[in-house]
């Protein structure tokens, strides 16, 4: 900004009209003349800079208390020295943690060890304990100062933590300081176990000091201390259920509500559940004061969904209806709508829904329900219905939240996927998901959390993803993992072990929208946010903000780099290529640091021969073989990014970019077939029962030939630890590269290829719906190809054999019906239409009555 001066005054001027001037000269009034300062910048008053302020400057005798500027200047004295001394605190605290740090790492001898540990408790503990008065009026040495300090401030810690009744029987303080100090991570069970092993445990407590001290405050317990906990509760009230309180039942339902599923079995929670039912139904009969809750009918319910049981969720709302005539609350509501979509019942839940909008005004959905049911349609695709709740929540005066409107562009994403469910508007839909991005960044503060930052940018993600806009997918990909590599790094204390920090940074279904985004560029199509103005600024602050080298960063110290090239924009297919290629390894193999292409040195030929000498049978083999390559997949192998629906995504880029040959080697070596594998076991274990047999001659020549096999085998048996079984996805998708590639060899693999697979149990495991739906799937592609290949008498044989099978629709088979029409096959034309336009045998028999009647 540039400063100005003012130069003359009215005086000045007054002045000069009262002088004798000439009639030909004009005297111009109040002319201003404006020229800029030196340094370009308003002058202002220089603030006087504080600095290096002492204890000694901080004196008050010479102040004028009538000064303003003067007591003004003392107080900020006072701040600057405060700020100097809290900064002084902090690297005092950094140094004796870090030497502290160092006094842990630092490892003696044993002997000295023990014999200092020896010295330093019988000083210890032949001091006698005294109070914080005697302490402070003790001139005794240091030595008996620090152990007095330590032991007093131990048993005051613990006594702020349980009364000491409770602490008399546990009878360690120690252990209770270890339990419940950190009180982000309390140790409960711990607590639970040393009164249970008491003698006294919890008779004759008073109900005042259980409620305040045990039962609002035990919490995370396991399903064994639960137990130990309800039979010490029972011998408070000394065995009489009358007396068993609602606080007991509450604290007994909220830890068995927490427990996790996958550590526990579901019905033995379920049945604990039960028979603290029955307890108080029993004590009802007797005349207890405990009522049922809905804090114990929340508890029941958050476990069934859960444990995903249909059975014990009707049980409990069942038995709270009809027996306490309690009904589920909001929140219930919310929880089993929740339920019903983990299940999949979708007509379910939108009943619960809609039964919610009727109840009353306490029942009617918040945002938090609305945000659940907005879920479901994302999960179904439903983008209709998404914005048709949108609408009502802003009806109702509920405000959106960041959640709301994150799945609100995720919906519209992956409804633009398809244009069967888009209804053909895709780009329609991409345009509203980012108005509501838009929307999201006004709602952004400071305080706003982690987890809404990350599904932000996962909606941004699979939008960039769905239009092919891989410029702004690799740079929201690229900040994320550095910044996350940033935050994990700082509090990463063995540096060593690289693999376990990297599977902290690495997220899958952000490295899925990365490759679908590779799968659907477009050289010659304009990414979506560059056709209006602040889309174009939105995208041109994200791309601005990253740095592919990280030149910027070199000062932290911090060594990050993905595997993507230096360049804001990729121009070409081959640059799509290597980069995918790259960036899914990089991935496989936890940050770059295992090769993918070597052999594990702990899966060797003498382990294979031990394993399959001691096999009973070759199924028992195969079944040892699988279990050893799941161990290296899960030690090796970044097990999370190695999922078909990953795989998938990589394997369909040299599809969209059409490079056969970059295809078939993904798909080599990156997929293993079932019956590849069974023959491969079964070859090896012949062999190894041969060895067992004597041979009359050529012995020599016949183990080397042997031991070349083996090794063989062994390189493709050490190949699957980076490799997942090819199931129907893959084989429909082979089928789809045939009709990209025009490739008849291609198509007729995989035709044979799965053909096999449907005789593997792989495929035999699937319920019957799901195998005819798949047949129906690759069947409809199979007709594709072919009528793409001018192949028309092939494409009506597999409709022809298949049609007691499939129910063919003429979206189906439309290909073929307009290739025959082409080259005007009218007989062909009518088998194909007599199929699609077949009729069941129960219209048949209705058309038969109707004329009957007739």
């Amino acid at each position: 900004m540039l400063c100005y001066k003012l130069l003359g005054s009215s005086n000045h001027l007054r002045s000069l009209s009262s002088r004798n001037i000439p009639a030909n000269v004009h005297v111009i009034g109040r002319r201003w003349a404006v020229i800029p300062s030196k340094n370009g910048s308003f002058t202002r008053r220089r603030r006087r800079k504080i600095r290096d302020v002492s204890f000694d400057n901080l004196n008050l005798k010479n102040i004028d208390s009538k000064s303003a500027k003067s007591v003004e200047f003392k107080v900020k004295q006072l701040q600057e020295f405060t700020r100097n001394l809290r900064e002084h605190i902090k690297v005092a605290d950094s140094s004796v943690a870090k030497s502290e740090a160092q006094k842990e790492l630092h490892i003696f001898e044993k002997e000295a060890s023990e014999r200092d540990a020896d010295m330093v408790y019988n000083e210890l503990t032949s001091r006698p304990l005294v109070d914080s008065q005697s302490l402070m009026t003790s001139s005794n040495d240091d030595v008996e100062h620090l152990s007095t300090l330590i032991l007093a401030s131990e048993k005051n810690a613990a006594s702020t933590l349980l009364p000491d009744v409770i602490r008399g029987r546990i009878n360690d303080d120690n252990s209770v300081l270890s339990f419940l100090l950190d009180k982000s991570q309390q140790n409960w069970d711990g607590i639970v176990s040393k009164l249970y092993k008491s003698e006294l445990r919890l008779k004759s407590i008073s109900r005042n000091i259980l409620q305040k001290y045990i039962l609002s405050r035990v919490d995370n317990l396991s399903l064994e201390s639960i137990e130990r906990m309800d039979k010490m509760l029972l011998e408070n009230i000394d065995g009489d259920i009358t007396k068993f309180s609602t606080s007991m039942y509450e604290c007994l339902f909220f830890n068995l509500a927490k427990l996790k599923t996958e550590d526990i079995t579901g019905e033995a929670v379920i049945g604990k559940m039960k028979r603290l039912i029955e307890r108080f139904d029993n004590a009802k009969e007797l005349n207890s004061n405990a009522k049922m809750t809905q804090f114990i009918l929340n508890s029941c319910i958050k476990y069934s969904t859960k444990l995903i049981s249909f059975e014990s969720m009707n049980f409990f709302l069942s038995k709270f209806k009809e027996d306490y005539g309690l009904l589920p609350n909001r929140e219930n509501y919310t929880t089993i709508i929740q339920f019903y979509t983990r299940l999949g019942v979708s007509k379910q839940a939108w009943n619960v829904f809609d039964t919610m909008k009727f109840l009353s005004k306490g029942h009617s959905p918040d945002v938090i329900t609305y945000n659940t049911v907005l879920h479901l349609c994302n999960k179904d695709k439903n983008y209709a219905r998404a914005i048709d709740i949108y609408q009502e929540m802003i009806d109702q005066n509920i405000e959106p939240s960041v959640q709301t409107l994150n799945i609100m562009a995720k919906t519209m994403a992956r409804a633009s996927s398809d244009p069967i469910t888009s209804e053909h508007k895709q780009e329609s839909l991409r345009l509203l998901g980012w108005k509501y991005i838009h929307m999201v960044e006004g709602k952004f503060n400071s305080k706003q959390s982690d987890k809404y930052l990350y599904h932000t940018l996962n909606s941004m993600m699979a939008l960039a993803a769905y239009d092919g806009d891989v410029g702004l997918a690799r740079a929201l990909y690229f900040k994320y993992c550095s910044q996350r590599y940033r935050e994990v790094t700082k509090n990463w204390i063995n540096k060593s072990l690289e693999k376990k920090l990297w599977s902290h940074v690495l997220d899958p279904e952000l490295l899925n929208y990365l490759l679908l985004s590779y799968s659907n560029y477009n050289p010659n199509k304009l990414p979506l946010l560059m056709g209006y103005e602040e889309g174009i600024k939105f995208r041109r602050n994200i791309l601005n903000g990253v740095d592919y080298t990280s030149r910027s960063n070199s000062d932290d110290e911090i060594n990050f780099g993905l595997p993507l090239l230096p360049v804001r924009e990729l121009s070409n297919a081959s640059e799509i290529l290597f980069e995918s290629r790259a960036i899914w390894q990089f991935n496989l193999e936890f940050g770059g640091n295992l090769d993918l292409k070597s052999s594990p040195q702990f899966l060797n030929k003498e382990e294979l021969k031990r394993m399959l000498v001691n096999s009973a049978s070759l199924d028992q083999c195969k079944f040892l073989m699988l279990e050893r390559v799941a161990q290296l997949k899960s030690s090796l192998v970044n097990h999370k990014v190695l999922n078909t629906m990953s795989l998938t995504s990589f394997l369909t880029i040299p599809i969209k970019v059409r490079d056969k040959k970059e295809f078939i080697l993904r798909l080599k070596e990156f997929t293993f077939q079932q019956q590849e594998f069974d023959t491969h076991v079964k070859s090896f274990f012949t062999e190894v029962l041969q060895l067992d047999k004597p041979v009359a001659s050529n012995e020599a020549d016949q183990e080397i030939t042997v031991t070349n096999e083996m090794e063989q085998r062994l390189a493709y048996f050490a190949s699957m630890k980076h490799k997942i079984l090819a199931n129907c996805s893959i084989y429909e998708l082979m089928m789809k590269a045939a009709a990209s590639f025009g490739d008849l060899e291609l198509a007729s693999k995989a035709w044979r290829d799965r053909g096999e697979f449907r005789k593997t149990m792989a495929f035999k495991c699937l319920d019957a719906a799901e195998r005819s739906r798949r047949d129906t799937e690759f069947a409809f592609l199979m007709v594709q190809f072919f009528s793409s290949q001018k192949l028309f008498s092939d494409a009506l044989g597999i409709i022809m054999t298949s049609q007691k099978y499939i129910h063919w629709k003429y979206p189906m088979i439309k290909c073929l019906h307009k290739g025959l029409l082409e080259i005007e096959d009218m007989k062909s034309i009518k088998i194909l239409l007599d199929i699609v336009n077949r009729k069941s045998a129960v219209q048949n028999i209705e058309e038969q009555i109707q004329e009957l009647k007739f």
